[in-house]
């Protein structure tokens, strides 16, 4: 019986929270909750950046292993070149071959993917040393 005598005399202080302990606790949440939205967006480009350098690089790779199985004396430059990759981005790909260098009868063949994404444009070189 006691204890009941104790829970009617409480102050109204200690009755529970107050209106301005619950609008701080409403916008500490809303400052969370809007930074965790902002770092979904960046997550979200950092993806689909990655995803183009992924498919540049294959194709670039295909490239050069296509440019190893050419017979020597065949292997040449080639000017700009639009290559659709598989998530649907265009890329341009440009073949250098640099003769007699390092050394004789060898061919440096430098492929150079760019692509678009949003405004931003990227490069990206990938070189081979092919002897003769």
């Amino acid at each position: 019986m006691r204890a009941n005598v104790y829970k009617t005399l409480r102050t109204q202080r200690e009755a529970g929270f107050s209106f301005i302990d619950l609008m701080l606790a409403l916008v500490v949440l809303t400052i969370g909750v809007l930074s965790l939205a902002d770092l979904q967006i960046i997550s979200s480009s950092g993806n689909k950046s990655s995803q183009g350098l992924t498919t540049a690089a294959s194709l670039g790779e295909a490239k050069l292993e296509a440019t190893k199985n050419t017979p020597y004396a065949n292997i040449v430059a080639e000017s700009a070149t639009p290559v659709t990759g598989a998530d649907g981005t265009t890329y341009t790909r440009v073949v250098t071959v640099t003769n007699n260098s390092p050394m004789a009868n060898t061919k440096i063949v430098t492929v150079t993917l760019t692509w678009t994404d949003g405004s931003r444009t990227t490069t990206i070189p990938m070189s081979t040393i092919i002897a003769q």
